[in-house]
């Protein structure tokens, strides 16, 4: 099935990830939550305007970085701030928000480096131009090939390096970390308080407490595969999984269950098989992947794969019983490192930013933002305050139209709706019947449009004209409608089993029996 989608051109150079955090400062006096979308450009940091609605995307002119200061001295004052200075034979990557200390972590070379709230840049482990394989705190540990990162929001980071697993487990001061020096400048102009918020927030002070500790995983992997992709499944629980760790080789994708028994959990097959390359639907160890450049989980727990085959890049779907649909059969050229945008978009990274209107459930990391200050006195009236109001309050009266949706009943205003909506200015009424030879075209157009109450009744002439003629086209017409179609699929298979004979006296020409 085809989904609009944007490209914005970007200059040469490949993309290596997308990620949303939440503003401080200036968002803390407005009502309502404010993100920004960063995007990894080479060794640059970029915004990504309108990421949090349905209008158009921009990319913004790339962040002024700033090198965290050091602690300052018994009675000096605190330095300067100096620009921060990027290595520019290694690019920034696979960039994650960490709810835990409130800062960004991004990948340059073979470190991990931490982004804090007020732009300051850290190193919190490894050496960007330094190879090994050494665990233990952060001034001492070693990566080898860092390929991908991911945070758990609860005070831990996960690196895929090569063939391994390696964890780096924040301190209990490193949350609020993320502030960098303006949390110095919250210590207070004491000296010795500016120290000690120095040891606690940067990891100064030498305290083996305040440094971030890297290990590795007991995790044995299959001779030859690497992993490829990290994410952490927060919304694994309701699924049945509990708080896992995704991991993805190039072929086959495992959850490994994460807390107090984590040391001695074995990773759990979801989808796909190990050395074995295709691009096949289907259900957990029956599935295929060609070959995965990256994933990410939404707000629902369905783990969206990127599969490169053939110089393009499918988006397949796998929910949480481990059944892969693709969904997206194929977008042109080499994507990876995939983001759900706060509007519910899929980023893709390339040469470009493509970005798919999936209208997929943002995972709560990209909604997330400081809470705004407590109400001083009577929040000042605004117009889509007024017009939500109004809304609230019907019917008492002023409504001028009403639209039935099934058994419920909808009382609006023309006005609002001729100034809203191109199609209601031309005629703003009701759904009336929808013919038959229309309706599957409706039901499309519907669950693109994100119209599920249009897109059921639609669904429904549909169900209710399937006959022993129809029922195969109809089958094959549920199944590449996707996801949004699967609850027809199932019961259009139902039906199809119910009517074998029927179906095959009638429908004999586009139905292949055994031989």
């Amino acid at each position: 099935m085809q989904y609009p989608q944007c490209i914005l051109p970007v200059a040469p150079g490949f993309l290596s990830g997308v990620m949303t955090r939440p503003l401080e400062g200036s968002a803390r006096g407005q009502d309502a939550a404010v993100t920004q979308t960063l995007v990894c450009c080479g060794v640059q940091l970029r915004p990504l305007r309108g990421a949090g609605s349905h209008g158009g995307l921009e990319l913004g002119p790339p962040l002024q970085l700033f090198a965290e200061p050091p602690a300052p001295r018994d009675r000096q004052p605190a330095a300067p701030r100096r620009h921060y200075v990027p290595d520019p034979n290694y690019d920034f990557g696979s960039p994650v928000w960490d709810p835990h200390s409130s800062a960004v972590y991004i990948l340059q070379g073979e470190a991990v480096l931490r982004l804090g709230g007020d732009d300051t840049v850290a190193v919190v482990a490894g050496e960007v131009e330094e190879r090994g394989y050494v665990d233990g705190s952060s001034g001492v540990a070693r990566f080898t090939v860092t390929e991908d990162l991911a945070s758990d929001g609860a005070g831990a980071l996960y690196v895929a390096d090569g063939g391994r697993i390696r964890k780096l487990q924040l301190p209990p001061g490193e949350a609020g970390a993320g502030q960098g020096s303006q949390a110095l400048a919250a210590a207070g102009p004491s000296p010795a308080a500016a120290v000690a918020a120095g040891g606690a927030l940067l990891g100064g002070g030498g305290a083996a407490r305040d440094e971030v500790v890297v290990s590795t995983l007991p995790l044995q992997l299959p001779p030859g595969a690497r992993v490829r992709s990290l994410t952490f499944d927060s919304s694994s629980t309701g699924a049945g999984r509990g708080s896992s760790l995704l991991y993805a080789t190039n072929t086959a994708l495992y959850h490994l269950p994460l807390g107090a028994t984590a040391a001695a959990a074995a990773p759990v097959l979801l989808a796909g098989a190990e050395r074995v390359r295709d691009a096949v639907d289907g259900g957990g160890p029956d599935a295929r992947f060609a070959g995965v450049t990256g994933m990410v989980v939404d707000g629902e727990g369905a783990v969206w794969v990127l599969d490169v085959y053939d110089s393009g890049t499918a988006v397949r779907r796998v929910a949480a019983d481990g059944t892969v649909t693709t969904v997206v059969t194929r977008v042109e050229g080499y994507c990876s490192c995939p983001a759900i945008l706060p509007n519910g978009c899929l980023a893709l990274c390339s040469d470009t930013l493509r970005v798919l209107y999936l209208g997929l459930k943002a995972p709560p990391s990209c909604i997330a933002a400081a809470p705004p200050p407590p109400p001083t006195g009577p929040p000042p009236r605004t117009l889509p305050g007024d017009f939500g109001a109004l809304l609230d309050r019907q019917p008492d009266g002023t409504a001028d139209a009403i639209i039935v949706v099934g058994d419920r009943t909808f009382h609006v205003h023309r006005a609002v709706l001729s100034a809203r909506s191109d199609y209601f200015r031309q005629q703003p009424g009701v759904v009336g019947d929808i013919p038959v030879v229309q309706a599957q075209a409706v039901a499309e157009l519907a669950d693109r449009l994100l119209l599920p109450e249009l897109c059921q009744l639609a669904v429904a002439v549909v169900e209710a004209s399937v006959s022993a003629g129809t029922v195969v086209g109809l089958l094959l017409w549920a199944e590449a409608c996707g996801p949004a179609f699967s609850e027809l699929l199932s019961r259009l298979k139902a039906w199809y089993m119910e009517h074998p004979e029927a179906v095959l006296e009638e429908a004999l020409d586009v139905v292949k029996t055994p031989t």
